[in-house]
């Protein structure tokens, strides 16, 4: 039973990760945020989803709608908030987040103090990630996964598997894209109980004693069956979405194309530039070199097959976070408590007193209010970075001029395709890259006409006449706009500029 210092301390760790995860939270809207607006309004007044995209101005693409779900729930918090319901929604979302990492920490680890600090450190490498798009649900869920697969194998209680299948269903339905890695986290646990079995038969064979290695401890959980059975269900929930196979194509895919190799976040990480995993990445080795620290079969599989991911592709980084920071805490923890007896409950008694209440609280605070500072100012849309006068100019201009929208073939850049369509302007192309990658519609590479037209890898002029362009906007300072300004070519009419942007007709 806790006694009244160890519910202080989790109240105060609640409150003061609440805080923090708000601090983090960009009020800033990311591009993908505008057509997931678009999109869930869509989906609503359409009443179904029918695998086509209504935003764009390329005929009969197909669209996957891989997030369906969670489209939907976003336009409705917007219907009712406006950008204001997004970034308190975002906000709540990261809380969440923050409050799960530490609570499913404190319970499989058994310790509140480091699992606080943990939760901090873990948020933190999260905030570049923090924003209104899925995958700050799917992390959500993630961290109840692995919590529900670590007290599933322990106690072999049913209703863990429940959670499972009902975690499996809405991932498939507000993230499809990540729904295959969910069946990753469960490889770890069943190869240490694969290698268990394969080692008791060899030791009964020959008649030996199974040895526990010196750094490595190996446990057969009675809840392994279970949890293979959970598993292959879980692999039919994909049938539960109204988006027929997707779940089970999505990322084949999605891998198997270009999109994957011109996108930032899924390229491979570079350590050097990434101070924090890297440092991460140092503290493990520290522990289990210099240490008597010993570390579970399950969780050395589970780290090393996540730093291959994340060296693959930067972004699964952030399930290197959320699930290693369980497998360091653990080790921490279990070397805090071979240095130092009841180490939890002296710092918890340390840490609720006055001083201790202050000492933390002020760390917190004063961290917080680093971040905040320079987000509290900022607005829900960057006109720097996104058209909004211009977007304005062109609705004007286009309905003076009696020009239907539906004849228009704009030629328009990646980076804000999704607020020209949040505007409903219709789009070249938007974040969405899957849509506009040849695995996706028999062929049709617009992304890659796209991607070497912009950085002038073949000249943009053939790209235009490929697709009758009739109007180009461009941000002003991009290579395009140079080439066309001081080439002087003669049949882009200057329409309207700003400090920002560029935008012309293109004359027969």
């Amino acid at each position: 039973m806790k006694n009244k210092k160890t519910i202080c301390f989790e109240i105060m760790a609640i409150i003061l990760i609440a805080i923090f995860c708000i601090s983090l939270t960009p009020k800033t809207l990311q591009n993908d945020t505008y057509y997931t607006i678009k999109i869930g309004e869509h989906i609503l007044e359409n009443g179904d989803i029918d695998m086509k995209d209504p935003f764009s101005w390329h005929e009969n693409l197909e669209y996957t709608y891989p997030h369906w779900l969670y489209d939907v729930i976003i336009y409705l918090i917007y219907s009712l908030g406006g950008m204001t319901g997004i970034y308190i929604s975002t906000c709540v979302f990261s809380v969440i987040l923050g409050i799960t990492i530490f609570l499913t920490n404190s319970k499989l680890v058994k310790n509140k103090v480091v699992s606080f600090v943990i939760a901090i450190g873990a948020m933190y490498m999260l905030k570049d990630y923090i924003t209104a798009r899925a995958q700050l649900v799917t992390f959500i869920l993630f961290t109840l996964q692995i919590y529900s697969i670590e007290k599933l194998t322990d106690t072999n209680k049913k209703r863990y598997g429940i959670y499972l299948i009902i975690i499996s269903i809405l991932i498939a339905n507000l993230h499809v894209a990540v729904w295959p890695f969910m069946f990753i986290l469960y490889l770890p646990y069943i190869a240490e109980y694969i290698i268990t079995i394969i080692e008791e038969k060899i030791a009964k064979k020959y008649g030996k004693d199974i040895k526990q290695g010196y750094k490595i401890s190996k446990t057969k959980r009675k809840g392994i069956k279970c949890l293979i059975i959970v598993m292959i269900i879980c692999t039919l929930t994909g049938f539960l979405t109204p988006l027929g196979t997707t779940p089970y194509t999505y990322l084949i895919k999605t891998m198997e194309g270009d999109t994957t190799k011109n996108i930032n976040e899924h390229l491979p990480m570079t350590l050097i530039n990434c101070t924090e995993i890297l440092c991460t990445l140092i503290i493990f080795l520290a522990i289990l070199i210099f240490t008597k620290t010993k570390i579970r079969l399950s969780d050395l599989f589970m780290l090393g097959g996540l730093i291959v991911l994340m060296l693959y592709s930067k972004r699964q980084s952030t399930m290197f976070i959320i699930m290693c920071s369980i497998i360091l805490n653990r080790l921490v923890y279990d070397w805090l408590k071979n240095e130092i007896e009841n180490i939890d409950e002296k710092l918890i008694n340390i840490l609720t007193t006055k001083f201790g209440c202050f000492v933390i609280s002020a760390l917190i605070l004063i961290l917080s209010l680093h971040f905040l500072k320079t987000r509290i100012k900022s607005q829900y849309i960057d006109k720097k970075t996104y058209p909004v006068q211009m977007s304005d100019f062109m609705l004007q201009y286009f309905d003076e001029n009696n020009i239907n929208l539906k004849d228009v073939r704009l030629y328009n850049e990646y980076n804000y395709g999704s607020y020209l369509l949040f505007r409903g302007i219709p789009v070249f192309i938007d974040s969405r890259c899957d849509l506009y990658a040849p695995e996706y519609n028999s062929g049709r590479n617009i992304f890659m006409d796209f991607m070497e037209s912009s950085n002038l890898d073949i000249w943009f002029e053939d790209i235009f006449k490929k697709y009758d362009i009739t109007h180009v906007i461009l941000y002003k300072n991009s290579k395009m706009n140079m080439i066309i300004q001081n080439a002087k070519l003669d049949r882009y009419k200057l329409i309207k500029e700003d400090d920002n942007f560029v935008f012309y007709m293109i004359e027969k």
